[in-house]
């Protein structure tokens, strides 16, 4: 039988195949999709209307995605006139999102965004201002590594595909929007607090401004969810509300009381918070599941806490079926649906369930449950999870719910500019108070990684826990446990492995044997990071590597501005170099070393150069017995022809990490013949200011007989090696063969 939950049910099953699928289906199939579900529409039996229903609901989700990836090809085509909106100001990163109304005097549906990169002067541009900008957009393009954050799928799942430049503006409408004048008034007011960037996370769903040690101690105690405007403050902020309307109440007379004044009260300061917060995703989901929830109110209809929780997920994923492809809104909807279960199956006894002196104890057990079932989540987003949470938690809940939330609350309720700043500065007090506290826990950060496994063991554990087979059958829960704890023992691999990273524009390319990696440069330093403490640590922490060596090509910022990160996590890790440092080994010719069954011998340079630049490169040939690599740095066509004249036969390999990134200036033709491999890497980014690699680079390599993989194109690349074989893996194309992976906008061979 057909009913409003079975419905919901189908609409969220349709949406998952998005999740998987390596390509769209084609228009012709969605609408065979599409013309099948109508027709078994017409069926006399229940279980075919059933299957139709679920066919017009792939097609339409299917085709929402299509819709995507044709505006991604048609706005990036050419540079064009556009009619834009302001929605978000990135000061750090001089770049604002706006949103795309119109092409060529054309209305753009469904609203599309795009990040710009501006000059100018950042007072020029505030949410809520329109312009009228010629743009040169270019689709999405994002670094693509194992377990990283994937950009990409991230940028589909907001709507916001697309960045570009300004070619020529006219301004239609400078004026700001209520919200960020508002914003500004506010700033004035909470300008003496220590804590103004949280404050303003808080109140205003802005997070550009928190410093990297604050994220960082958030992270590490589990208690960044607090700071990112989500259900929990949505609920805080209907709560005041409601409290607000009874203690009106409490003022009139008993026949002008009733429960709909509170509910739309509470509705309408919770939509009201939700706009100064941006309304941004995850408050958006939360104010619509609170709107549900007080329509069943008002029409009298009693839904159970399963049935809510369904028809908001298949509310949201058939207004946007791309929703399903933020992770923030799995995590939303996960961590409620543990909540259910946390209370239906693990309750606390009644005695201790209702009553108000046991706050304590029910807050313990809320937390208690969070971190229990959350744990596989935790590990699949985050890479790891916090052993101090739950103390943390145990402090930082009460003093943001009951503290600070309520003090910015009435900061920003306050009309006069002085009492506002004092209840700014009350709610600073609160929040130095909980950094205090949260920094006199130890580190309690604990990388890991095994998503299904700690799926297994948590979930499983619990259902096992709760079925009571534990008790009746405790040998054999027993021997499953443990057969399952000895399954995560690393068990060594065969051989060797080449990981060449995906950095944007530099080099980062990690050999390891085991549980052992030597590392060939550390990747490039941006304005307010690097590519250590971004990629490089998590990665290797990822994947349970030991950092023994880290050999620097030459001093150029693109291969060694991850230094000093990964030097702080392995501190014992030797650096080898050319650049005549005292604390360096040698990186000459002449120079030998062997590691396990891998042996490394230095062809350039001559000898060490302090100067440290492109034709410095510390070039290396690491060689199995079977299987050679040549690391060559960013050698220029002077230096190939000398190594050329130095080893002449000698230097024919396998694998041949491209010089200079494909740079016209580099890999002559008298290198690739020398070398005479099979494998070209090279590490690039897709829009690199160079256009590298250059397509007469491209043509060399192809006529020596290489086979060309890019970083730019596939994302991480990885080469297994044993026993003389090679097995070459690219991340985009087929470890991740995904939809939302694909290189979108203009075709590989026209760059």
């Amino acid at each position: 039988m057909l009913t409003w939950t079975v419905l919901a049910r189908l609409a969220i099953a349709a949406t998952l195949p998005l999740l998987l699928m390596p390509s769209l289906p084609s228009g012709e199939v969605i609408g065979a999709l599409l013309l099948t579900g109508l027709l078994l529409q017409h069926s006399p039996y229940p279980s075919i209307r059933l299957v139709a229903i679920t066919l017009l609901l792939v097609a339409w989700a299917c085709n929402d995605a299509r819709l995507m990836v044709r505006d991604i090809e048609r706005l990036s085509a050419r540079p064009a006139a556009f009619t834009v909106q302001v929605s978000e100001v990135r000061t750090e990163r001089k770049q604002i999102r706006v949103r795309l109304l119109t092409e060529q005097e054309k209305m753009i549906f469904p609203p599309r965004f795009a990040w710009i990169g501006f000059d100018a002067d950042l007072e020029n541009y505030c949410p809520g201002q329109r312009w009228k900008m010629r743009l040169t957009l270019r689709p999405i393009h994002a670094r693509l590594n194992e377990g990283d954050f994937d950009a990409q799928r991230f940028a589909l799942a907001n709507n916001t595909p697309l960045q570009g430049r300004i070619l020529s503006q006219l301004a239609v409408d400078e004026r700001c929007d209520g919200r960020w004048r508002f914003i500004l008034k506010q700033r004035e007011r909470n300008r003496a607090t220590s804590t103004q960037a949280t404050l303003e996370a808080l109140a205003f769903g802005i997070r550009d401004g928190m410093s990297p040690q604050t994220r960082q101690l958030l992270r590490e105690t589990g208690t960044a969810h607090l700071m990112a405007i989500s259900g929990m403050h949505i609920a805080l902020a209907a709560s005041t509300g409601w409290l607000m309307a009874r203690g009106v109440q409490f003022f009139l007379p008993a026949r002008c009381i009733g429960y709909l004044f509170p509910l739309v009260v509470s509705w309408l300061i919770a939509a009201l918070y939700t706009w100064l917060s941006g309304a941004q995703p995850p408050a958006e989901r939360s104010l619509l599941a609170l709107s549900l929830w007080a329509l069943t109110r008002f029409a009298g209809v009693q839904l159970n806490s399963w049935q809510v929780w369904t028809f908001c997920i298949a509310l949201l994923l058939v207004t946007d079926p791309l929703t399903v492809l933020s992770d923030s809104f799995w995590l939303s909807v996960l961590a409620v649906g543990m909540l259910l279960i946390w209370y239906q199956w693990f309750p606390l006894p009644a005695a201790f369930r209702f009553q108000r002196r046991w706050l304590p104890l029910q807050l313990l057990h809320l937390q208690a449950g969070m971190m229990i079932l959350m744990v596989p989540l935790q590990v699949a987003i985050f890479n790891g999870i916090s052993l101090t949470a739950l103390v943390a938690n145990v402090v930082a809940i009460p003093i943001v719910s009951f503290l600070t939330m309520p003090l910015v609350t009435l900061a920003i309720l306050m009309p006069l500019a002085s009492l506002s700043a004092f209840f700014w500065q009350a709610a600073d007090y609160s929040l130095r108070a909980l950094f205090y506290c949260l920094t006199l826990l130890p580190d309690g950060w604990w990388p890991l990684n095994g998503t299904t496994w700690f799926a297994v063991m948590v979930w499983g554990g619990l259902i096992l826990w709760r079925a009571q087979l534990f008790f009746s059958l405790p040998f054999s829960s027993g021997a499953l446990a443990l057969s399952m704890i000895l399954s995560r023992q690393p068990t060594a691999e065969q051989g060797w492995r080449i990981d060449m990273l995906d950095i944007g524009h530099g080099l980062s390319l990690v050999i390891s044997q085991g549980n052992e990696a030597v590392m060939y440069d550390t990747g490039p330093r941006w304005e307010n990071d690097n590519a250590g403490s971004r990629i490089i640590v998590p990665w290797l922490d990822r994947r349970q590597l030991r950092l023994k060596q880290i050999i620097l090509s030459h001093k150029h910022l693109d291969h060694t501005g991850g230094l000093a990160a990964i030097t702080q996590r392995w501190p014992g890790a030797q650096i080898r170099s050319a650049l005549g440092e005292k604390t360096h080994l040698p990186c000459v010719r002449g120079t030998r070393w062997q590691w396990q069954q891998l042996s490394f011998r230095v062809v350039w340079p001559l000898t060490a150069a302090g100067a440290g630049d492109n034709n410095d490169s510390c070039v290396i040939i690491v060689d199995d017995g079977r299987v050679r690599l040549m690391l060559t740095g960013d050698i220029e066509a002077k230096a190939e022809r000398q190594l050329v004249a130095l080893e002449k036969q000698a230097l024919k390999v396998d694998i041949l990490q491209v010089p200079h990134h494909g740079s016209r200036t580099s890999s002559t033709s008298l290198l690739l013949r020398k070398t005479a491999g099979h494998t070209a890497l090279a590490s690039l980014a897709r829009y690199n200011a160079w256009r590298m690699p250059a397509k007469g680079v491209l043509e060399n390599y192809r006529r020596a007989g290489f086979r060309w993989l890019d970083t730019g194109q596939s994302g991480q690349i990885t080469l297994r090696i044993a026993q003389g074989r090679v097995q070459i893996f690219s991340l985009r194309e087929q470890l991740m063969p995904r939809w939302y992976h694909q290189w979108f906008g203009v075709k590989r061979e026209s760059r």
